[in-house]
């Protein structure tokens, strides 16, 4: 899955020094959930209120747990990773571990490449779980992440 991850947050957040991570990773998170979603769920409005919901607790998520050192290595793994083969990492800045998962591959709405995967973050000690799926359309570099905290 040759892919490099540009969330909006990267790019919203660095010109909002007042809007928190966690914040911008919600409301990024949310839109990206619906549009995931809506494409997973054929266009229908339930599974982009659905994705909009799960979108925002992991883009929350993601945003307080995650730098953007962090996101890297997310859209690394998700692109070059095996199927099955997990990958750990510490950010030594945050002291945060992470383990990422792919654990299968398949084609939305018959175009949209997409990868599920398994993550796990520690953080102080807690052990936080979410199940994501990541979709791309053709020709698109950008990655749009959708999961659920388990």
């Amino acid at each position: 899955m040759a892919t490099t991850l540009i969330l909006a947050v990267t790019f919203v957040s660095a010109g909002c020094e007042t809007t928190s991570n966690k914040d911008m990773g919600t409301f990024i998170g949310g839109i990206l959930g619906g549009i995931v979603g809506s494409t997973v769920d054929d266009n229908d409005t339930r599974g982009a209120l659905i994705g909009a919901l799960v979108g925002g607790v992991v883009g929350r998520m993601i945003g307080d747990y995650m730098d953007e050192s962090d996101k890297g290595r997310l859209a690394k793994t998700l692109d070059e990773a095996p199927q099955g083969q997990t990958v750990s990492w510490r950010n030594e800045r945050s002291g945060n571990d992470f383990e990422v998962t792919p654990t299968s591959d398949y084609y939305a709405q018959g175009d949209r490449q997409c990868r599920k995967f398994d993550q796990v973050v520690y953080v102080d000690g807690r052990r936080e779980v979410m199940e994501g799926i990541a979709c791309k359309s053709p020709g698109s570099e950008e990655l749009a992440i959708e999961g659920t905290a388990i």
